[in-house]
């Protein structure tokens, strides 16, 4: 019995994706679109799409839904979770 040893390429190697609805420790583990909310010690602050990511900072940008402006989020002043749809 032999076993193919072919390496494993970005393509063929799974990618661990966010479940919906769980908060996000680690940002880098997010992409462009996924959808987001932001949520303060006390509530939902805004929610929207992710645009760009800087997780060596901890910090990324969202269009802010509905009005679909562009916000910064510093990820140690939310909980960040994604969300379905």
């Amino acid at each position: 019995m032999s076993t193919s040893m072919e390496p494993m390429t970005s393509e063929s190697s799974p990618v661990e994706r966010p479940s919906p609805s769980a908060r996000i420790d680690d940002v880098s583990s997010l992409s462009r679109g996924d959808r987001i909310e932001a949520i303060g010690p006390d509530r939902v602050r805004c929610h929207g799409r992710v645009e760009e990511i800087a997780p060596e900072v901890g910090v990324l940008w969202i269009k802010e839904e509905p009005l679909d402006t562009r916000r910064m989020l510093d990820t140690s002043d939310y909980s960040i979770r994604v969300i379905c749809g």
